[in-house]
């Protein structure tokens, strides 16, 4: 009985030993580490960059790749291929150089800025800011790219003295009705080609119809003619072009004072007409004008020999003078702006710094990337 009893508590504590050996340690599981997204910069804001005053406008030329300013002059900027978008008060220009040409689509957003006429909504600008129109840039992807290529536009450039004649059947005339307004200093030329002669593809004579405004004089004065005998000003082989001062109505050398030259080609004159370096001219076409006030001449739009038609004005950024004064109101457009290798998209959140010093701009611009 007692070797049973012994027997039988061995046999227990053999099964509780077994029972303790049946846990098998369990294989800790380590917990999935899922790879952290790349994070994707939808909102990278530049500026402000000053533009200068109106008085002496600066040009600040942009590289979108490289989010940085170039330092360029006029003439150099443009043959450079780098920069991609500039600014110059309130105009804003793409690179035109053929291993460069960039475009711009406008997206349509903020469509209510505007009413059914085309005018500014004053309190939807006024009301407008960075934070509450970011969501429409966010919004802008890769796959907002338009795949129709003439859904971009770029600048082109233009003769502001292109227009002062007709072309119809071969035959080229004079458009008398044309007029052009050129700005010397704080004086002031009007006038029109009111007569030309053409010789194949060049002109052998033209005639000029001409009114001075002078320094100080608020209206232009009595009408002059002044006619030009192309035929015999360009007959030297070594002449490559004749210069005209219209104030004393005579050919002048090319480092003279003179308002337009015409080249010459063949021992006649080209149909072109050039402004001198310095000056700016207008175009009047409708006859609007019979003086300039020289304190405000910078508002009417003058313009360099050669300019540049800028897509952006299509769809201009801006409202002007909602609440009076001289002011710039952006209405946050979305423009997808194409270079030769990408496509990005662009916003212009400020003309202002923190000082409110005017052409100064703060503005969005990203890569868009295939998702």
């Amino acid at each position: 009985m007692t070797n049973l009893y012994k027997l039988s508590l061995i046999t227990l504590a053999l099964s509780l030993t077994a029972c303790g050996s049946s846990n098998d340690k369990k294989v800790e599981e380590k917990p999935v580490v899922e790879p952290t997204p790349p994070v994707v910069v939808t909102d990278t804001v530049y500026g402000p960059l000053s533009t200068g005053t109106s008085q002496a406008p600066e040009y600040v030329y942009f590289d979108l790749e490289s989010g940085e300013a170039i330092v360029l002059n006029e003439d150099a900027a443009k043959t450079d291929t780098t920069w991609d978008i500039a600014f110059r008060r309130g105009s804003i220009y793409l690179n035109q150089n053929e291993d460069n040409l960039v475009s711009v689509n406008f997206t349509g957003n903020n469509a209510e800025f505007l009413d059914a006429d085309g005018k500014a909504v004053v309190e939807m600008f006024v009301g407008a800011t960075p934070e509450s129109e970011l969501e429409d840039y966010v919004a802008v992807k890769h796959a907002s790219i338009p795949t129709e290529e003439d859904s971009f536009k770029s600048d082109t450039s233009e003769k502001i003295l292109d227009g002062f004649y007709t072309y119809a059947n071969t035959k080229v005339s004079a458009a008398p009705e044309n007029f052009f307004i050129i700005q010397t200093g704080s004086a002031f030329t009007k006038f029109s080609v009111t007569d030309l002669t053409q010789d194949m593809y060049a002109m052998s004579n033209v005639t000029f119809n001409v009114a001075m405004q002078a320094e100080g004089a608020t209206e232009f004065g009595d009408s002059k003619t002044v006619a030009l005998d192309l035929a015999m000003l360009c007959s030297d082989t070594e002449t490559t072009s004749v210069y005209v001062d219209f104030e004393t109505a005579m050919e002048v050398s090319s480092d003279s004072a003179y308002h337009v030259s015409i080249p010459c080609n063949d021992g006649n004159g080209t149909f072109d007409l050039n402004l001198h370096a310095d000056a700016k001219g207008l175009k009047d076409f409708d006859n609007a004008y019979q003086g300039v006030d020289a304190a405000t001449a910078h508002y009417y739009g003058f313009k360099s020999n050669e300019y540049s038609t800028k897509a952006f004005d299509d769809n201009k950024w801006y409202a002007y003078n909602l609440e009076g004064g001289h002011k710039l109101w952006s209405q946050y457009g979305v423009y997808i702006v194409k270079t030769p290798t990408a496509h990005y998209k662009f916003q212009v959140n400020s003309y202002y710094d923190a000082e409110g010093t005017s052409g100064s701009y703060t503005f969005r611009a990203d890569k868009l990337t295939a998702e």
